[in-house]
C-alpha cells in the first residue's frame, strides 16, 4: 500500500535523512539511494523534490543555517547579560560547526558551495552581533569608534583562523575578549 505525506513533510524528511547521512557516512559515501533506503521511499520520490545531490546539499545546508539563526535569535533576546549573551553565541557555533563536522569539512572541496555557506554564516553573525555589540556600547562595557568594520574583521578573521585549522574554542574566546578589550575569563565556553 502507497503512503501518501505531505508534500512539506516529505521534503523536511528527505533533508533529514541526508543531513543525518551525510554526517555518518560523508556527503561524497552517502547516495541519492542510500537517501531513499533510509526513509523507506523509492529514489525517484527523492528526485522529485531535488533534482540533485548537490540541491540536497544545498537544503540541508539552509536547515543548518536556519537551526543557527534560530537559536542565535533566542539567545540575543533574552533575558541574560552582556557578557552571557556573548558566550551563549559563541558557544552555539563552535556547538553547531562540531555537530555538523561532516558537512562542513566537505565544503572547502567545493568552492562554490563553500563560499556560500561562509558567507551565509557571516552574514548571520554580523547581524546578531550587531545588536550585541550595540548593547556593549550602551552599557558601557565596549569603546569602539567603528562597529560595523570591527566586528567585519573579528567574523572574518575568526572564520579564516578556524578554516586554517585553528578550531579550539578557548582560542577564538580569548582573542574576541581582547579584541573587545574584555577581562580575560569575560567569555565562558561550555
Amino acid at each position: 500500500m502507497r503512503i501518501t505525506k505531505d508534500p512539506d513533510l516529505r521534503r523536511k524528511e528527505i533533508i533529514d535523512s541526508a543531513r543525518e547521512l551525510f554526517q555518518n557516512k560523508g556527503i561524497k559515501s552517502t547516495s541519492m539511494n542510500d537517501i531513499a533506503e533510509n526513509i523507506g521511499v523509492a529514489k525517484g520520490l527523492i528526485y522529485y523534490y531535488f533534482s540533485s545531490k548537490e540541491e540536497l546539499l544545498k537544503a540541508v545546508l539552509d536547515e543548518f543555517i536556519g537551526d543557527v539563526d534560530e537559536a542565535l535569535k533566542n539567545a540575543v533576546n533574552n533575558n541574560l547579560d552582556f557578557y552571557q549573551k556573548l558566550s551563549t553565541i559563541l558557544n552555539i557555533y563552535f556547538k553547531s560547526i562540531q555537530a555538523n563536522q561532516a558537512i562542513l569539512s566537505y565544503l572547502p572541496g567545493d568552492p562554490e558551495m563553500f563560499s556560500l555557506v561562509r558567507n551565509r554564516l557571516s552574514d548571520l553573525a554580523m547581524h546578531h552581533a550587531k545588536d550585541l555589540i550595540s548593547l556593549g556600547i550602551q552599557l558601557g562595557i565596549l569603546h569602539i569608534k567603528y562597529p560595523d568594520y570591527l566586528l567585519k574583521i573579528i567574523i572574518r578573521g575568526l572564520a579564516d583562523i578556524y578554516i586554517e585549522g585553528i578550531t579550539e574554542p578557548y582560542v577564538h574566546a580569548t582573542l574576541i575578549e581582547q579584541i573587545l578589550g574584555l577581562k580575560d575569563g569575560s567569555i565562558k565556553l561550555i
